[in-house]
């Protein structure tokens, strides 16, 4: 079954849906456009589950780490310049 048959959506690739709940839940964009952001995801099941998904993995990283010693600056750098590397290749 195609993303588009299984989930009423096929606008949504599984890269785009991770950059829009990216943008949504960093609070990197204007009112307008979490909005918008929202609006499509209150009418899509796949990018639904994704967003609570999301915030569940979010939470748990949160709650983990809440209050540990932080890791090594070098450690930091590195996942840093991966998780853009990851970005900029959507």
């Amino acid at each position: 079954m195609d993303h588009a048959t299984e989930h009423n959506c096929g606008a949504c690739s599984s890269p785009e849906v991770q950059a829009l709940l990216c943008e949504l839940l960093d609070e990197s964009i204007t009112y307008a456009r979490a909005l918008a952001i929202r609006e499509h995801i209150a009418q899509c099941d796949f990018c639904q589950k994704r967003l609570e998904s999301e915030e569940i993995i979010r939470s748990l990283v949160r709650n983990c780490c809440n209050g540990q010693a932080k890791a090594p600056q070098a450690l930091r750098r590195r996942i840093s310049v991966e998780i853009t590397r990851i970005e900029t290749a959507w």
